[in-house]
């Protein structure tokens, strides 16, 4: 990136964060690992281009990815951003992960027959799918339009998830309680398959519209730790200084529940 040939739009350009930032970095409250996601390239790059070189970078560290053709651009699709890769650290160890750009990809048939199993509603637009270079199976992300409670518990409880502890962050990042939804607006959907052959589901939300200002996200969250008592120390040393007037530092919140019903969350900050 710092070598790019359009240094005046480098580190605004990228959709990746809400201002354009070409990196993010998040905390979890699942561990203390640190996790990053990147651009792989500047953005000069076409989008095209960009899985090649996402692929190239993980090389570079050592790091070797199997990717499904049924995920390589193909002629004549248009791209979001092509790619990006993502990192986690602690520690014992260091992962690494790929993004890529489904863009409307035909899903294979034996994918698409495990989602209608899982109950995963119809009308999901798959975005994105996650591949971790460790084996470690693939997770796919995708919109949906006001995902209705019903829907929720019934994707949840097909994948051995608890609904109501889903359903509980949910109103209370959203003050919406007694609704026939699980988010006012459109939701991140993700399902993860493990190697093991579950299925982890998981909803995203853009902060900053559903709850407001960065003094407002920070609130929510560090009320929401300390109800379920997580460890924010990681969290609060990402935020750093909260100045009023800076742009929205914030971006998108995940959040879940483990099948024993603990509640978990994530969320992506600008640097």
């Amino acid at each position: 990136l710092r070598r790019s040939c359009w240094p005046e739009i480098a580190w605004r350009s990228s959709g990746l964060t809400n201002t354009g930032y070409p990196v993010e970095l998040s905390w979890s409250s699942r561990d203390a690992a640190l996790r990053w996601t990147a651009e792989v390239a500047g953005p000069e790059t076409p989008e095209a281009a960009r899985l090649n070189a996402a692929v190239g970078a993980l090389a570079g560290m050592g790091v070797a990815i199997n990717l499904p053709d049924w995920l390589a651009p193909q002629p004549g699709r248009r791209l979001r951003f092509g790619a990006w890769i993502g990192g986690r650290h602690d520690a014992a160890r260091d992962r690494y992960k790929i993004y890529v750009d489904m863009a409307g990809a035909d899903l294979p048939a034996d994918l698409v027959q495990s989602l209608n199993q899982l109950a995963v509603p119809a009308r999901t637009l798959w975005r994105m799918a996650g591949l971790d270079a460790a084996g470690g199976g693939m997770e796919l992300y995708g919109r949906l339009h006001r995902p209705e409670i019903w829907e929720v518990e019934r994707l949840l409880s097909r994948c051995g998830g608890d609904a109501s502890a889903v359903i509980d962050l949910a109103a209370v990042l959203s003050r919406v309680s007694d609704s026939e939804y699980l988010l006012p607006g459109t939701a991140g959907l993700s399902l993860a398959t493990m190697v093991d052959g579950r299925h982890v589901v998981s909803f995203f939300v853009q902060s900053g519209p559903l709850i407001g200002g960065d003094a407002a996200i920070a609130r929510k969250i560090r009320k929401l730790a300390q109800r379920h008592g997580w460890d924010t120390a990681l969290y609060e040393a990402l935020l750093g200084d909260e100045a009023p007037g800076r742009p929205g530092r914030h971006g998108i919140i995940g959040f879940g529940a483990a099948a024993e019903g603990v509640p978990w969350m994530q969320v992506g900050l600008r640097p």
